[in-house]
C-alpha cells in the first residue's frame, strides 16, 4: 500500500498502522430546521411565565377557553341544582329570615362569605383544565395547533384519572374548610359569639394559607396525569416531588397570575353589569303596572348576570390552566433537562 497516496489510504491512529480508507459516508439530504415553537424551549424568567400563559391562551382558544366553558357549565348546572334542593329543603326558614332585616342582612354577608370561598374551592377544576390544556402545551413547542376534540381523543384512559383527580382537589378543600370551621358552629352553639367570632377570623386565615400551600404543592397533578400518564397517587407524587425546588417563584407567578386575570376580567365585567343593572332599574321603573313584564325583565337580567359571571369565570380559569401547565413544563426543564429532549424530538420530526 502506498503510504503517499492519501486518496487511498490513512493511518489507524489507535494502532499506528497504515489502513485502507474507509468509505466516506453519504450525504443526508437537506431538512429544514425545526419550527419555532410558541412557547421557548427554554427556562422562562418570572414575567416570561405570565406571559406565556397569554400567549397560549390566544393560540389554542377553543382548547382552553372552549373546555373551561363546557366544564364551568356543567359545574354551574350542579350547583344551581344544589342551591335549588336546599332552598326547598329550608323555605320555612328563609320565609321566616326574610321577614328580619337584621338576619337578612347577616344572611347576605354570610353568602357573601361563602359564594367567595366557593371560588376558592372552585381550584380543584383546575386540575381537570389543566390536563385538558397539557396536550396542546406540549405541541405548542413545535408551533402546532391542537383542538379540543383532538385534546380529548388523546386523553383517553386517562379521562376518568383527571376527573376523579378535580374531585379530590375539591373535596380536600372543602375538608380543609369544613375542619376549621367546625370549632366556630361548636362555639355559636354553647352561646360564645366573641370566641365564635375571634375563631371564625383565625379559621379562615388558616384556611386561606392551607389552602394556597397544599394546592401549589399538588398544583401539577392533573398536567402529570395527562403528560404522563400517571395513575392519580402517582401524580399526586410527581407533583410533590417537581414543587419541592422553586417554591417561592412557582408561588408568585400562579397567584399573581391568578390575581391579575381575575382583575383583568372584572375590568371587563364590571362596566356591563353596571349597563345591566341599569336597564334593569329602568325596566323596572317604567313597568310598575305590569307584574308580568317585571318578572320577564328580571329573568331576563339574571340570565344575562349569570352568563357574564359564567364566562368570565370559564376565561378566568382558562389562562390560570394554561399558566399551570407552562408552569409544570418549565419546572421540567429547570430540573430535568426538558428542554434538550424537546430540541431533540423537533429536530428528529
Amino acid at each position: 500500500m502506498g503510504r503517499s497516496n492519501a486518496w487511498t489510504s490513512e493511518v489507524d491512529w489507535h494502532t499506528g498502522r497504515w489502513q485502507m480508507r474507509s468509505p466516506s459516508p453519504r450525504p443526508h439530504d437537506w431538512r429544514p430546521p425545526p419550527p419555532r415553537g410558541l412557547l421557548p424551549k427554554r427556562a422562562l424568567t418570572f414575567i416570561e411565565a405570565l406571559d406565556s400563559g397569554f400567549r397560549l391562551l390566544r393560540f389554542v382558544p377553543g382548547l382552553s377557553i372552549g373546555s373551561s366553558l363546557i366544564v364551568f357549565t356543567l359545574w354551574s348546572l350542579l350547583l344551581t341544582a344544589a342551591g335549588t334542593l336546599a332552598a326547598l329543603q329550608f323555605l320555612p326558614f328563609l320565609s321566616d329570615l326574610s321577614s328580619n332585616d337584621d338576619a337578612t342582612s347577616g344572611f347576605l354577608v354570610l353568602a357573601q362569605l361563602g359564594s367567595a370561598a366557593l371560588s376558592l374551592l372552585s381550584l380543584g377544576l383546575a386540575h381537570l383544565l389543566s390536563g385538558l390544556v397539557a396536550t396542546g402545551t406540549r405541541a405548542s413547542f413545535g408551533a402546532r395547533k391542537t383542538t379540543l376534540s383532538q385534546a380529548w381523543a388523546a386523553l383517553a384512559g386517562r379521562r376518568r384519572r383527571l376527573v376523579f383527580a378535580a374531585a379530590l382537589m375539591c373535596a380536600i378543600n372543602l375538608g380543609l374548610l369544613l375542619a376549621l370551621g367546625a370549632p366556630t358552629a361548636l362555639f355559636a352553639m354553647v352561646d360564645s359569639p366573641v370566641l365564635a367570632f375571634v375563631w371564625a377570623g383565625l379559621a379562615a386565615l388558616l384556611w386561606l394559607f392551607a389552602l394556597l400551600w397544599l394546592n401549589l404543592r399538588l398544583a401539577f397533578l392533573g398536567s402529570a396525569i395527562a403528560v404522563e400518564d400517571l395513575s392519580v397517587r402517582d401524580g399526586l407524587k410527581r407533583s410533590w416531588a417537581l414543587t419541592g425546588r422553586g417554591f417561592w417563584r412557582l408561588l408568585g407567578q400562579l397567584a399573581l397570575g391568578y390575581f391579575l386575570s381575575n382583575q383583568l376580567v372584572q375590568l371587563v365585567i364590571s362596566p356591563l353589569v353596571l349597563v345591566i343593572s341599569f336597564v334593569l332599574g329602568v325596566g323596572m321603573a317604567t313597568m310598575e303596572s305590569s307584574e308580568s313584564a317585571q318578572i320577564a325583565i328580571g329573568l331576563v337580567s339574571a340570565a344575562l348576570l349569570l352568563g357574564l359571571t359564567l364566562i368570565s369565570s370559564a376565561v378566568l380559569f382558562a389562562y390560570f390552566s394554561c399558566l399551570v401547565t407552562v408552569c409544570f413544563f418549565d419546572q421540567q426543564m429547570r430540573t430535568e433537562g426538558l428542554d434538550l429532549v424537546l430540541i431533540r424530538a423537533e429536530e428528529e420530526g
